[in-house]
């Protein structure tokens, strides 16, 4: 090795200052000769440009600004979570390394140590995502769930600080790495509570041609890990891109396979997808594409657009789906085309695809092999 001095750089913030030294950690527990210094970089973001943003460590003009301090050789490495990042990556910037993923599920914060099943009806509890909200929900109908924006430091603030919730559902591997977890009341199996794609891995990222940084971490990167994201990253893409939809994945590697369960809305209709580790991609998108196979799955993305519910009849928003050309007795050509252009939108929001007349309605070849559970 030509050098044994390793920069890394990091948002300001607890969250992410204690990621990236968790890494850091590690690298040195395996290579301790080598030195690894940490730069801490303010935010350039307002904290009010970030407040309706639904993220967990780095806003997306945060991650912006470090893959630009990347390029910039401000540090050779920034440590992000999975979750935040947003893809595809710039040119020049890749992923150098994926540590063994931590515990991917989700965990209750009470201050009073208590449970969800013994939390009053009519409280409020925090949650980071419309997944999370829309679950939730469906398991605890009498308590109320507000979705907290601007990252886990701000939802944090909320929670202990103003006590403005009652309680709050973080990330697993979020409450280990603030080191609260005698906080946690309680941890949802994702038999339960299905976790967002990506939650518990952090990814390292530096510039793609550092090929000495990419060695020093070798001995960090986790092959099952790096398949189970790729495989969740394959379900993003084809499935909510990068909107915050009410879906829950999860991928795990078993012998040679990779198998992931996905869910949307209130996660009790599930399908899992299975397929050899080396065709994560296509397990991973083929899941997308079963699940938005089903009805059903259109009217629980809707929530992103109604997240309080579905319009009553009389709304004007609803009259989309009623006034369909040809329903109503009148012939007159006066039904206005920008109606059929609002329903295209939403049948985008789902993901749904028009396949080309004549085109057979048959499975595709390429993922003939996959499996699916209800």
């Amino acid at each position: 090795m030509k050098s044994r001095v390793i920069s890394f750089g990091s948002l300001a913030s607890p969250l992410a200052r204690n990621q990236t030294q968790a890494v850091i950690d590690r690298i040195q527990e395996r290579q301790p000769r080598l030195t690894c210094q940490l730069n801490i970089w303010d935010s350039p973001i307002s904290k009010v440009a970030k407040a309706d943003e639904p993220f967990v460590a780095a806003s997306r003009g945060e991650m912006e600004f470090l893959e630009q301090q990347l390029v910039n050789e401000q540090a050779r490495l920034v440590v992000v979570e999975a979750a935040d990042m947003v893809l595809p990556l710039p040119e020049g910037i890749a992923v150098m390394c994926v540590p063994d993923r931590a515990t991917p599920f989700d965990a209750y914060l009470n201050r009073q140590g208590l449970i969800m099943d013994e939390m009053d009806p009519g409280c409020c509890v925090g949650v980071l995502s419309m997944r999370s909200r829309s679950q939730m929900r469906s398991r605890w109908p009498d308590i109320s769930f507000r979705i907290l924006r601007g990252g886990v430091d701000q939802a944090m603030e909320i929670h202990m600080r103003l006590s403005e919730i009652d309680g709050l559902v973080l990330p697993a591997a979020v409450t280990e790495h603030l080191g609260i977890q005698g906080i946690v009341a309680e941890i949802f199996a994702p038999e339960f509570i299905l976790p967002g794609p990506g939650q518990g891995t952090l990814v390292v990222l530096g510039r793609s041609n550092d090929m000495e940084a990419r060695e020093l971490l070798a001995d960090l990167h986790s092959a099952d890990t790096a398949v189970e994201l790729e495989t969740e990253q394959a379900f993003c893409r084809r499935m909510i891109s990068d909107q915050d939809l009410p879906v829950g994945a999860l991928a795990r590697v078993a012998d040679d396979e990779v198998v992931i369960t996905g869910t949307t809305g209130p996660g009790t209709k599930r399908i899992a997808v299975n397929g050899e580790i080396h065709e994560a991609e296509a397990v991973g998108s083929g899941l997308a594409e079963q699940i938005l196979s089903r009805g059903e799955s259109f009217a629980d993305l809707l929530e992103a657009d109604f997240p309080d519910g579905l319009p009553d009849e009389n709304n004007e928003d609803v009259s989309i789906l009623e006034e369909v050309p040809g329903d109503s007795d009148d012939t007159d050509d006066d039904w206005d085309l920008d109606e059929l252009e609002n329903l295209k939108k939403l049948e985008d929001l789902a993901g749904i695809e028009k396949k080309p007349a004549g085109a057979d309605d048959e499975d595709d070849e390429d993922i003939d092999y996959f499996n699916n559970e209800d």
